[in-house]
């Protein structure tokens, strides 16, 4: 995989964490970091991201939603979630 695909979205695991794989992205100016929240437009995702997105705004969170097009599809807006988010919440639900 290359550049940020291979950091988001390789699942395999590793015994330690590795310095300077990009884990973790410092140096950006906010008070509390940015979490992203991905739909995979399956049943009761919408509802379950709702009630996230409720409590994380009531901690001073900022949240950026984005919603998938197909479950088995990509995500047409990864890089916008990796250049605009410090975390992202993938939810899956049926």
């Amino acid at each position: 995989m290359h550049g940020v695909y291979g950091r988001i979205l390789n699942p395999t695991a590793e015994n330690a964490a590795r310095e300077g794989s990009g884990a973790a992205i410092k140096g950006k100016e906010r008070a509390r970091p940015v979490i992203g929240l991905l739909n995979n437009s399956k049943l009761n995702v919408s509802f379950f991201l709702e009630t996230v997105e409720g409590l994380l705004r009531k901690e001073g969170y900022e949240t950026f939603n984005t919603t998938k097009p197909r479950t088995a599809a990509p995500c047409p807006d990864i890089d916008l979630l990796a250049e605009r988010c410090d975390f992202v919440i993938n939810a899956v639900s049926e």
